[in-house]
């Protein structure tokens, strides 16, 4: 009873974590794009205040089990934004800057929680799921922000190209996971942030 308790208490501080993770995040890219002329966030719903349609049912499940994971990327047409590529920089960018500053303050916060409860375990993660996502995103690997950043880099010609194979970069992403090649991958990775975390809280 008591392991079926704590399974379900961390599933729902692994979720709810994950929610203040990516909802910000990819409401304020949605906003952005759209301040910078691209209607596509609107038109595909994705300026809406509820936090779910952020969220992408596999990377949801990968960041409770593994403690790393991404949400559901907002859709940006570059060539529709102001500025084109520099736009498309502003946008991509934005999301990693999101969740160091959502570290920051839940990093901090849990320094001043009485270890051992349930509030410092939510702190604690969502700053972990933050640094973790926002060092996680920037790997160019698409749909992550990291392709896009590099997208926006690449000369004129070759932009839209590049962008066109988003698709298949998520399912490159997802075969990774399922083939468990990511995990073991990223084992190291998540275990430096939380080594990098105790320092900073503890």
């Amino acid at each position: 009873m008591k392991i079926a308790v704590s399974t379900l208490k961390d599933l729902v501080i692994g979720f709810v974590a994950v929610v203040i993770v990516a909802y910000p995040r990819e409401l304020i890219k949605g906003l952005v794009a759209y301040k910078l002329g691209d209607p596509t966030p609107k038109e595909a719903g994705r300026l809406s205040l509820n936090p779910l349609i952020h969220l992408d049912p596999i990377g949801t499940t990968t960041f409770i089990l593994f403690e790393f994971g991404w949400s559901r990327p907002v859709p940006v047409r570059f060539w529709r934004l102001r500025n084109g590529k520099r736009g498309l920089f502003l946008v991509s960018i934005i999301g990693p800057v999101v969740n160091l500053a959502i570290f920051f303050i839940f990093g901090w916060t849990a320094r001043y929680l009485k270890e051992d409860t349930v509030v410092f375990e939510f702190f604690y993660k969502t700053a972990k799921y933050s640094l973790t996502y926002s060092l996680f995103s920037l790997f160019p690997i698409p749909p992550l922000d990291g392709s896009r950043i590099l997208g926006s880099l690449l000369p004129s010609e070759y932009t839209e190209w590049y962008m066109k194979y988003e698709v298949y970069g998520i399912l490159f992403l997802l075969a990774l996971v399922f083939l468990w090649i990511m995990p073991l991958v990223m084992a190291p990775f998540v275990g430096f942030i939380d080594s990098f975390l105790n320092t900073i809280v503890r």
